[in-house]
């Protein structure tokens, strides 16, 4: 969708090459980043990128503190918050509530980061560089900012 609504919008022109387009529709990466890389953020790169050694270090090395985030954080913050959330509502205690609501917090934040920073390293790894699209969104000052 994001290929056809920046055509419309005429941020990029067409593309005329079905492999390239072909390629953007299934870039695993851009996939997990989701709605947020879109095509005329790559559109220069699918066409000419260069796959280095040190590139595809630093994609090792973010993709790898992505995993980190997701396996050794993310996934411990969920079993905490599950075992808090199956507690009944008069069981629950205040501390046990804001311990379960932080928790959770934490937990989204460090999953998206995690997908975030993966994508992102795999997109090196391909020779892609992908905008940063997760910086402390928790601190935003608006919605919008938050969305951003």
């Amino acid at each position: 969708m994001s290929y056809v609504i920046d055509v419309y919008r005429k941020e990029t022109p067409v593309q005329k090459n079905p492999i390239n387009i072909a390629l953007y529709i299934s870039l695993f990466p851009q996939l997990i980043i989701g709605p947020i890389v879109r095509y005329h953020d790559i559109a220069k790169q699918i066409i000419k990128r260069t796959v280095s050694l040190p590139g595809f270090s630093l994609g090792i090395k973010r993709f790898v503190i992505g995993l980190g985030k997701k396996i050794l954080i993310a996934n411990v913050m969920a079993a905490v918050v599950d075992q808090i959330f199956v507690i009944p509502g008069e069981q629950l205690t205040f501390s046990m509530s804001w311990l379960g609501i932080i928790f959770y917090a934490l937990q989204i934040y460090f999953d998206f980061s995690g997908y975030s920073d993966m994508a992102i390293g795999l997109g090196h790894m391909f020779g892609f560089t992908f905008l940063e699209n997760f910086n402390y969104p928790y601190i935003s000052k608006s919605i919008k900012e938050f969305w951003r």
